[in-house]
């Protein structure tokens, strides 16, 4: 688990150091490439790195103007020239802020919709992302000071807009009528890859031992994921009790078994050598 960590750790260290030690940033910018998930992961980070977090701090009093800036920077408003009222109100609004601020954005290929579930679609993304940079405030001092995963998860307590309640994407109205909510999968998600390496990293950096605690004990108190390696484990009879497990068998599995670096993991050299003594 601490070699997992480790390598993320590198990672994060990298994207602080090209935004100059600035830790608002490089926190903005995992959390936006988290809220993509693996698919839309890149996109998202390009569209943050596109929208620097000074430019929508100016709006995030008003969640119409963010909303306008990120879809506008993500070249979702391009995609059609005729629309529904909102969508076309999104597009005057960004025509304007984009102009005043000088901006470029992303080009709306990049962004992946195929053999997504609905509510994973980037466009439902990115309005939960609006919507918690609306309601946010220094959100990751804020995050630094919440011990309480409880409390934490008040902080990610998000819904989309109203629009999108019947909308999955623009100018398409969907057959349901529900709240697009932050749910619990997703929230997991963004504790595993970024609240907690980004705790452990900041308490390293500040030699804090008590905020890299923090960041093992969120995993220890976080579900272990569902995807296909951990099913696979748990087939062969190894089950994740948590966050901190499945992370562990996730390196475990990327790191040596697909690599087959046996005799340098501590379970396959018991394995090895009590074969050959047999």
């Amino acid at each position: 688990m601490i070699e997992r960590l480790q390598s993320k750790t590198s990672d994060i260290l990298a994207i602080l150091q090209q935004n100059k030690n600035n830790w608002n940033e490089t926190f903005y910018q995992l959390l936006a490439r988290n809220f993509g998930m693996k698919t839309n992961a890149l996109p998202f980070e390009l569209l943050a790195k596109s929208l620097p977090l000074n430019v929508l701090s100016k709006h995030k009093n008003d969640l119409f103007q963010i909303e306008a800036l990120l879809f506008g920077q993500a070249g979702l408003l391009n995609e059609t020239l005729l629309g529904d009222d909102y969508f076309l109100a999104l597009r005057k609004e960004y025509s304007y802020l984009y102009k005043k601020s000088g901006l470029s954005g992303i080009e709306s290929y990049v962004w992946k919709f195929m053999r997504l579930r609905p509510i994973n679609f980037p466009t439902i993304r990115i309005a939960q992302l609006a919507m918690l940079i609306h309601h946010s405030s220094a959100l990751f001092s804020r995050i630094l000071e919440t011990e309480n995963p409880e409390e934490l998860r008040k902080l990610f307590d998000v819904s989309a807009s109203e629009y999108w309640n019947t909308h999955y994407r623009f100018n398409k109205i969907s057959e349901e009528n529900r709240k697009k909510t932050l749910g619990e999968a997703a929230f997991n998600n963004l504790v595993i890859n970024t609240i907690s390496p980004l705790l452990f990293v900041y308490g390293d950096q500040h030699l804090d031992q008590a905020m890299k605690d923090r960041a093992l004990l969120l995993l220890e108190e976080s579900p272990p994921e569902s995807n296909q390696i951990i099913r696979k484990w748990n087939e062969l009879g190894i089950d994740s009790r948590s966050a901190f497990d499945s992370q562990a068998l996730i390196q475990l599995k990327n790191r040596y078994c697909e690599n087959k670096k046996c005799l340098h993991c501590q379970l396959g050299a018991k394995i090895i050598t009590s074969v050959n003594h047999f």
